[in-house]
């Protein structure tokens, strides 16, 4: 029974990694793209002493990816292809992860699995893995899910391995992506799922809860110079509403009108309704992890999606799991077994078309940069040290910091400017 179990687990999980490989192959031969090149510039001058070094930072503060990048660019040997697979490798071990994480929440190894599945060919949220610069969503749903698979495994066993390990995958999802904070009410939310809230389980959240209010502080002393505060992009307002309702409608790759707004409003209304502990947790879990996010008053970005998209998929298991038992009723069990399988393979096929679609044309506009790329080198083989290049037409169409950064990289000297752009002043 045991070996059959985890041939079972290891069926389950060659599934799982190859259906990540299956959605994202059509970008690992990609190129770079927009901030790829600033952050692979930016590995020349990296100091490690100046990691923690908050004092001059008005952007965010993301030390583990500001690390990734300076540690992955010489040891990928600045190869796309190589970074493109690390972020594939890294999705593909979040889904590993949160069928872990569902299985230790349900104790069943079939809800475990759909939601992974479910998952990890989830459509909306691709440019968070197709775009290499985008990976800090997925690096801190790593270090999170880490913290939330040992905090339940501490609480099953009382081993303090487990509490120790928690404490620290959290702090490092807290300094890998701000929105990390989220992982605070989703340990408390995956606890509750298991049987509820005692004063001693409470008492074990203040490590994480001391954690959380200390990257706070660090962060309010960066971001309240960010720009996308003081210039108002990002607000607390009525647009939060419709970013919200956006999200929910791009989860399961519907459309922006009455009916999947109606929809929508139709499925919170079960969710709220149900005693289910383990919907009501799911549920939960979407609204949580994408509060950070709706607040944008520029409207969505679906690589956001990449947490919320994890409720979702445990929603959409325990809803193929209750119509399995519905039917149950009324077939026996072999003509049930197949309408089941038809469902979960449709539904994932169904995300598999739309996941791929979106990774090739993603794949498609790093292209263009390679192409461009290409056509210059043709013309300008070499370049001295300290040029300055003046904006070709084709060069246009692409945002000057990417563009300078581009030719930085792809002539590995940090020297080269544009004509069109302002010298540059030793800030030393």
């Amino acid at each position: 029974m045991l070996h059959s179990a985890k041939a079972r687990l290891t069926l389950a999980s060659v599934v799982i990694v190859t259906a990540a490989f299956v959605v994202y192959r059509p970008v690992l031969f990609g190129y770079f793209f927009d901030d790829d090149f600033q952050w692979l510039v930016g590995t020349w001058t990296f100091d490690a002493s100046r990691v923690f070094d908050i004092s001059q930072m008005t952007h965010f503060y993301r030390p583990v990816i500001d690390v990734y990048f300076a540690a992955a660019t010489p040891l990928f040997g600045g190869s796309p292809t190589a970074f493109h697979v690390a972020n594939v490798v890294i999705h593909a071990a979040n889904a590993l992860l949160l069928m872990a994480l569902a299985r230790e929440v349900a104790g069943r190894d079939d809800y475990a699995f759909l939601a992974a599945l479910f998952w990890v060919v989830q459509p909306a949220d691709v440019d968070t893995i197709a775009w290499i610069s985008a990976l800090a969503e997925a690096i801190g749903a790593l270090f999170g899910g880490i913290a939330l698979l040992s905090f339940l495994r501490f609480c099953r066993s009382g081993a303090g391995g487990w509490y120790t390990a928690s404490v620290l995958a959290f702090a490092l999802a807290l300094v890998t992506h701000e929105s990390s904070v989220v992982f605070l009410p989703l340990l408390a939310l995956v606890d509750w799922s298991r049987g509820g809230w005692s004063r001693r389980s409470i008492a074990r959240y203040v490590p994480f809860a001391v954690l959380v209010l200390a990257y706070l502080l660090i962060d309010w002393r960066i971001n309240r110079q960010n720009y996308l505060v003081t210039e108002g992009h990002y607000a607390i307002g009525l647009h939060m509403i419709a970013n919200a309702r956006d999200y929910l409608v791009a989860l399961y790759v519907g459309k922006g009108n009455a009916v999947n707004y109606a929809f929508v409003l139709a499925v919170i209304v079960a969710v709220l309704a149900s005693r289910s502990r383990r919907v009501l947790c799911a549920g939960a879990w979407i609204a949580v992890a994408l509060l950070p996010f709706v607040g944008f008053t520029w409207g969505t970005s679906f690589r956001y999606l990449y947490l919320p998209a994890m409720g979702f998929a445990m929603l959409m298991a325990e809803g193929v799991l209750q119509l399995d038992l519905l039917l149950a009723r009324w077939l026996s069990p072999p003509p049930r077994r197949a309408l089941t399988t038809v469902l979960i393979a449709a539904l994932t096929i169904r995300f598999i078309v739309f996941g791929t679609t979106n990774v090739r044309s993603f794949a498609a506009h790093t292209e263009v940069y390679r192409r461009y790329m290409m056509a210059f080198k043709q013309t300008h083989p070499d370049l001295p040290r300290n040029s300055r290049i003046a904006v070709d037409a084709a060069g246009e169409k692409f945002a000057p910091k990417f563009l300078l950064a581009m030719l930085q990289w792809e002539y590995r000297d940090s020297s080269i400017e544009l004509a069109s752009s302002e010298p540059r002043h030793d800030s030393r």
